[in-house]
């Protein structure tokens, strides 16, 4: 059975994962999609944690955003496997490569099935057809894509990580995000679920399949508690909610 921890332990662990999320729903929607509205003339009309809207933005505006996932996503791999094993920045860099390959991979398959979102836009405004065709070959793309992030955040994330924990405390940040949002809320709500709860499940499966392979113990490496990691969250987190969250 496994020691139990004291509760400022997993305030470290929460402000990682926060600061981890926030860095992808920043990725998404500011940089990818945010900035290729601007690289092609267009303007933003509304930026917040769950929706864009940009003028005569196109598909590249569309796609940017899923797609600058998976360049952090892919980026944070590289960093993660040259850090400590059990160290918190090794911790950070998979989480931070986590949310963001489940959001970029997951979106393939989110557009796919609802025929709505980022992927069905860009689908949309590029006339493909036909269209059956096209949503089922992005679903399969995003689905390998999704199996193979989660098999490089199982192989690279430090043992002992409590991964559902971390799934709790990025859906919290997200939906708590959407609640500052100046319009209607419920459905800004719903959306954060899907952006967090929804597309971060990988961790639970991992978790899951962590939990039958082996008893991994925890380490202080791992578990120490940081008032540098609280500080930094609350106030990348504070910023994130009133200015991201509100819109």
């Amino acid at each position: 059975m496994k020691p139990r921890l004291p509760i400022r332990n997993y305030l470290t662990f929460s402000a990682i994962a926060a600061i981890a999320f926030i860095i992808a729903c920043v990725a998404h929607e500011a940089i990818g999609h945010g900035g290729m509205c601007l690289a092609v003339g267009g303007h933003v009309t509304l930026l917040t944690s769950v929706y864009f809207h940009c003028t005569n933005g196109g598909p590249l505006t569309d796609a940017a955003g899923p797609l600058m996932n998976l360049i952090v996503g892919a980026t944070c791999w590289f960093v993660a496997r040259k850090r400590p094993l059990i160290s918190q920045s090794r911790l950070f860099f998979v989480l931070v490569m986590a949310f963001n390959l489940f959001w970029g991979a997951g979106y393939f398959v989110f557009s796919a099935i609802t025929n709505s979102g980022d992927w069905a836009f860009v689908l949309r405004n590029l006339f493909l057809e036909p269209l059956w065709l096209w949503r089922l070959l992005m679903g399969a793309l995003g689905m390998v894509i999704y199996v193979r992030s989660i098999r490089a955040v199982a192989t690279l994330v430090p043992p002992g990580t409590p991964l559902v924990w971390l799934y709790i405390v990025a859906g919290i940040v997200s939906c708590v995000a959407a609640l500052f949002y100046t319009g209607p809320v419920l459905p800004a709500v719903q959306e954060a679920a899907q952006e967090s709860f929804g597309a971060n499940v990988g961790l639970l499966f991992i978790a899951y399949r962590k939990s039958k392979q082996s008893h991994d113990l925890p380490s202080q490496n791992l578990f120490a508690h940081s008032n540098a990691w609280l500080l930094s969250s609350a106030l990348v987190t504070v910023l994130f909610l009133l200015v991201l969250g509100r819109g």
